[in-house]
């Protein structure tokens, strides 16, 4: 089983969230504070099986109640599954999408009419009601005021023995118990399933808004065995409350000894901020925790806040995660307490320990997002009051500034890495950072098994002599890589006139006039794989088409590359020959490379 989305209604802030589709392992939820990510998190939290949506849920004023469905992915065996659970004999052949809600103010949970009519339930109460509205022309009928149908039910059939059988109205009267007793039996198994659903599939929403419980000092040994942090380390380590409590001194000590060894082996290698080594001893009827620091024995509260609130961070969060129970984290503003370094050192603790149910946290931060997770952000926007989530990283023309400024400063920290580590003797210096994640794309394409250039951003057509002359003065084979616009001519005269840049090592990326490096791509291709929208009608050229409708191109551009690094894109062939064509352009020859293709 899998969780594909969830969309929230009328809850805080949030009117409509729309549909959220998850990432399969992290969603991130980004947005500046006040946005609506807490509330997003609740909202997910209060779909735990054992609990109600919250009261202070409800929107002021609004006599809407609060909705929460999340739609699950169940292949035909879970469905089969559930059915044979549930007493059901069905047959299932194909997986199936389910979506599952719960309503503010009422038990249980609650299947759309989309997926009653999936598993074929699609006999719903309106209907019944029209057919109860039909027996309103017959003289001394019962009428309906709402009451339980089944006692509705009871109440006709009492009554049925009063008209002549050759009647109208019997036939009608009859007509209606039989629909009465049609939907209490689909009603009935309706609720068998969504019971057996929850108790055999449901997974547990675990929300962590805080990590005040800070790793204890001590846990006296007669409170061990129902300690949650002893547990909680047992499950992230081979840590043992038999083995740590042990009569047997040298089974007690061989034990000590090795899980100090593997607490200190595993955290370095998530803790890159100082060198630290986590112990543990039992003395008497103890058992003490200490942080070891330049032969230094600290105990866990007379450290750092960041460095408390990482340990209990990562026993509580890995603990769950380890479990072998359905769980879907939930973490708001995990990088609140810890500076940047400490936060990619949490990231990775993520990424190492994720299962088949997904994390979702929330942030502000850019170090939180990398380059490489720019696919499994969602932004979330607060406009007039009322929150909303944009699905799609690029299809953020109402996200302001200040929502947007975590995801560019991740683009920007990661986009000039190769100036840095210029790996490849051969290297293409290019206008802007969205030149290099389409050309990194591209190469991935067409020249996975030939030998690599390094593109580079150049921060312009006016700066990208600055960048070239470092290049050389390295030793690198350096070409420039111009847009077919005012810029990039102004730029090509600038190279050579200022810069002594050869002509032979000015390329244009395309000929077609205001061309960029997005223009490569077939019409047909960059509505599929950049916009994500085959349906579009537009005769624009591609990159105008960015321009007129306020697009960010440098997101786009790293989303596209995600797309091509995760084996989803297949360009057509008028793509492949413009891409193959500038490659042939950009081509450096194999003296200046000694290398063979």
């Amino acid at each position: 089983m899998k969780i594909l989305k969830f969309r929230i209604k009328n809850y805080k802030s949030i009117e409509d969230s729309g549909d959220c589709f998850l990432s399969d392992k992290i969603t991130i939820l980004a947005g500046k504070n006040e946005s609506g990510k807490t509330a997003i998190l609740e909202a997910l939290a209060d779909f735990h099986e054992d609990k109600k949506i919250r009261e202070e849920a409800w929107v002021i004023g609004s006599k809407k109640p609060p909705e929460i469905i999340i739609t699950f992915k169940l292949t035909a065996d879970d469905v089969s599954d559930i059915y044979k659970s549930a007493g059901l004999q069905r047959l299932v052949k194909n997986d199936i999408e389910l979506d599952l809600g719960k309503i503010g103010g009422k038990d249980g949970y609650f299947l759309s009419e989309k997926a009653r009519l999936t598993l074929g339930w699609g006999f719903s109460y309106d209907e019944v009601i029209e057919k109860i509205e039909s027996l309103s022309s017959l003289p001394q009928i019962i009428e309906y005021n709402g009451q339980e149908l089944s006692t509705y039910k009871n109440e006709l059939q009492s009554f049925l023995p009063n008209i002549n059988e050759k009647e109208e109205g019997y036939k009608k009267v009859s007509a209606v118990i039989e629909e009465i007793e049609k939907y209490t039996e689909i009603e009935s198994n309706v609720n068998k399933f969504i019971e057996t659903f929850v108790e055999k599939k449901l997974p547990y929403f675990i929300l962590f808004s805080s990590f005040e419980d800070s790793f204890p000092d001590e846990i006296p040994v007669v409170e061990l065995e129902s300690n949650e942090w002893a547990s909680d380390l047992e499950e992230v380590s081979s840590f043992s409350k038999k083995a740590i409590s042990s009569e047997n001194k040298q089974e007690q000590q061989n034990h000590q000894r090795m899980v100090n060894a593997e607490f200190t082996s595993q955290f370095k290698e998530f803790w890159t901020q100082d060198q630290i080594t986590l112990n543990v001893n039992k003395d008497g009827g103890v058992i003490y925790f200490w942080i070891e620091e330049n032969e230094c024995m600290y105990k866990p509260s007379q450290r750092s806040k960041g460095q408390q609130w990482y340990l209990s961070f990562f026993v509580r969060i890995v603990a769950r995660i380890s479990e072998d129970k359905p769980n879907v984290i939930l973490i708001d503003e995990p990088g609140l307490f810890l500076h940047a370094k400490a936060q990619k050192d949490m990231l990775k603790v993520l990424n190492n320990n994720t299962s088949d149910y997904p994390i979702i946290f929330s942030t502000h931060s850019p170090y939180l997002i990398t380059e490489d997770n720019i696919e499994n952000v969602r932004l979330v926007e607060k406009a007039k009051s009322k929150t909303s989530i944009l699905g799609k990283i690029h299809a953020h023309r109402v996200a302001d500034k200040e929502t947007l400024t975590p995801i560019l400063t991740a683009i920007g920290l990661g986009v000039n890495d190769s100036i840095t580590n210029v790996n490849q003797k051969n290297n293409v210096v290019v206008e802007g950072p969205e030149d290099v994640f389409y050309l990194q794309a591209f190469n991935e394409l067409v020249n996975k098994n030939k030998p690599r250039v390094n593109f580079i951003n150049g921060g312009g057509a006016g700066k990208m002599g600055i960048v070239g002359a470092i290049l050389e003065g390295w030793g690198a084979n350096v070409y420039y890589l111009l847009d077919k616009d005012k810029g990039g001519s102004d730029g090509e005269k600038n190279l050579e006139s200022h810069w002594g840049v050869l002509s032979d090592a000015v390329k244009f990326v395309t000929k077609k006039q205001k061309g960029t490096t997005v223009d490569l791509l077939s019409n047909e291709d960059f509505k599929k794989y950049v916009l994500e929208n085959e349906n579009l009608k537009s005769v624009l050229q591609n990159s105008e088409y960015i321009t007129k409708n306020n697009l960010d191109k440098v997101l786009l551009a790293r989303c596209f590359l995600q797309k091509v690094k995760s084996g989803s894109v297949k360009l057509n062939e008028d793509s492949l020959k413009n891409i193959r064509g500038l490659f042939q352009e950009i081509k450096f020859d194999k003296k200046s490379t000694n290398e063979e293709e």
